[in-house]
């Protein structure tokens, strides 16, 4: 663990983080009541973990499907890494692209692909080929999926 990462978060640091992570729209003073602390204290120390980028930020878990994005796949692409900023820079204006991480192994860079179509996808599959050899696997179901971290 990293020193800025204790200094910020003890035992009732990580309860209310697995709060926040439960429901980031929780009060403070819901978190104090669950968390054994006041409103205020509540504030400061979530503040603190945000100024030690414990909490990088908050967001809304957006299901694609109701946007008629039943198709999730991941792309790996094998590459050179002269080519890797053009590749970041195609992958952020790609709407299709939630995901892209550069990654150890054969492969150079793992992409998580949302689309509404197979053509869709086929396209995507197209346009990253240009930059190296793909690879594609098609999300049957995802069985487990974790919206909370556990400490231990």
């Amino acid at each position: 663990m990293n020193a800025k990462f204790e200094s910020s978060v003890d035992t009732i640091g990580m309860n209310i983080l697995r709060e926040l992570q439960i429901n980031a729209r929780y009060s403070f003073s819901e978190i104090g009541r669950k968390v054994g602390l006041s409103s205020p204290a509540v504030a400061e120390r979530v503040y603190k973990m945000e100024g030690a980028k414990v909490i990088s930020g908050y967001h809304a878990d957006i299901n694609p499907g109701a946007f008629g994005l039943d198709i999730m796949a991941f792309i790996t692409l094998t590459t050179q890494p002269e080519k890797y900023e053009k590749i970041y820079a195609f992958a952020g204006k790609q709407k299709e692209i939630m995901e892209c991480h550069h990654i150890s192994g054969n492969e150079s860079l793992i992409m998580k692909i949302v689309t509404g179509s197979i053509s869709q996808l086929n396209s995507m599959v197209e346009n990253l080929s240009k930059f190296g050899e793909t690879k594609t696997s098609i999300v049957l179901s995802s069985p487990v999926r974790k919206k909370i971290m556990e400490f231990d």
